[in-house]
């Protein structure tokens, strides 16, 4: 492993704790797809919502219906390298890079709970109420994450 990349927890629960949103990476009948999405990050779960049709959608019900890996990346604290060379510029950042098996999150009690977390990362509390009708069309989804790293590039 690199010398700036690490799976220390703390790590990776920071920059998902203050991204803006990850990208998620799947796969489809047209092939690789990448979108972004708010999202928070809880007991090493991946949460986000979706509406009920789209690419993204399907994207992840084929992955859970076949059983194969979703991926995600997301970065904080970007700051522009420059200098004299063209070599010298690039970035200073905090990334996650991670990967799991994603599933719906059933039941109204379980999406408000998850939910709930998007609410208090972006939000700053989880005591929102929900119009009960669009929760009723709104997909959550959960990302069992079990493969995570964060690379820390200060310098």
């Amino acid at each position: 492993m690199r010398k700036d990349v690490t799976e220390d927890p703390q790590a990776v629960a920071d920059v998902l704790s203050r991204c803006e949103f990850v990208t998620l990476a799947l796969v489809d009948e047209e092939g690789p797809y990448s979108v972004p999405v708010s999202c928070a990050f809880e007991n090493g779960v991946l949460y986000f919502h979706s509406g009920r049709k789209g690419r993204k959608i399907a994207a992840l019900r084929r992955a859970m219906a076949e059983g194969t890996r979703v991926a995600f990346s997301a970065a904080v604290d970007l700051v522009l390298k420059t200098g004299d060379m063209a070599c010298d510029y690039g970035y200073k950042f905090r990334g996650v890079l991670g990967s799991g098996h994603a599933r719906l999150v059933e039941g109204a009690e379980d999406k408000k709970a998850a939910l709930n977390a998007l609410m208090r990362k972006y939000g700053g509390r989880d005591t929102f109420p929900y119009d009960e009708k669009i929760l009723g069309v709104t997909e959550v989804v959960a990302i069992d994450v079990d493969r995570v790293t964060a690379r820390i590039k200060l310098s």
